[in-house]
Parts: structure tokens; sequence; C-alpha cells
């Protein structure tokens, strides 16, 4: 299996940290820090790409914020109904809901994309997601066994060009779900 080396960062770099093939970024969402812009986006055209919505789980339907997100990726050029889909990412944290996360991820599918779940190990599984990337912070580039993780985020606060980036690696469903970049202006 190929691991593909990820990273994402709530303000993006100038460029990518070296040897990182996907980057994985913020379109928003009422927990989000920051969203990247067009323009932030297209600083790394070259790389494939991941967005992520940050949803706040007491404050967002379900089906709303699936919308909202899938609305946000496909104004900034990511295509619904591919094949394979284009991953949207729902970052979760620590939060548990299996009832939310199952209607965000079936909005999410009849948009045309594909939800992946991010969160803490030590939660995200209790989510019951499909397809998960994990946050396990012990400095080991390696893809955990488990209920279909497709990413490992080993590494957080990085520093990388006056920011801080989070290193993963992600399998080769991840990288064939990640798109290729924004495509409007």
């Amino acid at each position: 299996m190929t691991l593909h080396k990820a990273f994402d960062a709530a303000f993006p770099p100038l460029s990518a940290p070296i040897g990182c093939s996907i980057a994985i970024g913020y379109i928003g969402g009422k927990r989000a820090t920051n969203v990247w812009t067009l323009q932030e986006w297209k600083r790394f055209a070259l790389l494939r790409q991941i967005p992520v919505y940050v949803p706040d789980l007491t404050l967002e339907k379900p089906a709303d914020a699936a919308v909202n997100a899938c609305d946000a990726a496909r104004s900034l050029g990511w295509a619904p109904d591919q094949r394979p889909n284009r991953v949207i990412v729902c970052d979760l944290e620590t939060s548990i809901d299996r009832s939310w996360y199952a209607q965000f991820t079936y909005t999410v599918a009849h948009e045309g994309f594909q939800a992946v779940a991010y969160g803490s190990l030590s939660t995200v599984l209790e989510n019951a997601a499909s397809d998960v990337w994990v946050a396990a912070w012990d400095g080991s580039a390696a893809l955990l066994a488990g209920q279909t993780i497709h990413g490992h985020q080993w590494a957080a606060d990085v520093p990388w060009q006056g920011t801080t980036v989070d290193l993963s690696v992600c399998d080769d469903w991840m990288w064939d779900g990640a798109g290729r970049g924004p495509r409007h202006n």
C-alpha cells in the first residue's frame, strides 16, 4: 500500500512542506478557525486537495451542514458525482454523535461527494463512520489499523514558513478521492 504525505493548516503556508502531495484545507463550518480563499487553494494547484468542513454539532443541523459543505466545495471547483467520488472531511474533533454524522454522510452522498470523519483516535470511531481520518499524534507516519481508517494525522503544530501545519499520511483510497484543485477564478 502506498502512503501519501499530506498537510493541513488553519492558515496555509506559501508552499507545501517537503514531500507532501496532498493539501488539506478548510472550506467552512461554524467552528472553522479560518476558511481558505481561492487564492490560497491555488498555491497548491499541483497537489491533490481535500476540503474540510468544521461544523458545530450543537448549532448546525446535519443536513444543512452537509449541503453547506458541498456548496462550498462546488463553489471552489470540486465536481460532484466523480468516480471515485471526491471526499469532503467532516472535522468532528472529539464530538460523538452517530445520528448527526449518519445524517451528514447521507446528505453528502446525495450531493455527489463522499464524507470522511476526522477526529481524535480516542473518539472518532464512536461515530460509526465508514471512512475515517484519525488524529493520533504519535510521531509515526504510518496508517493505523481499524475501522476503515484512510488517514492518520501523526504530527501537530509543526512550524513551517511562518505558520504551523499538521502532518498526515493517507492511503490510495483517500488519494483517489482528493480533487486536483479549484478550477474557478
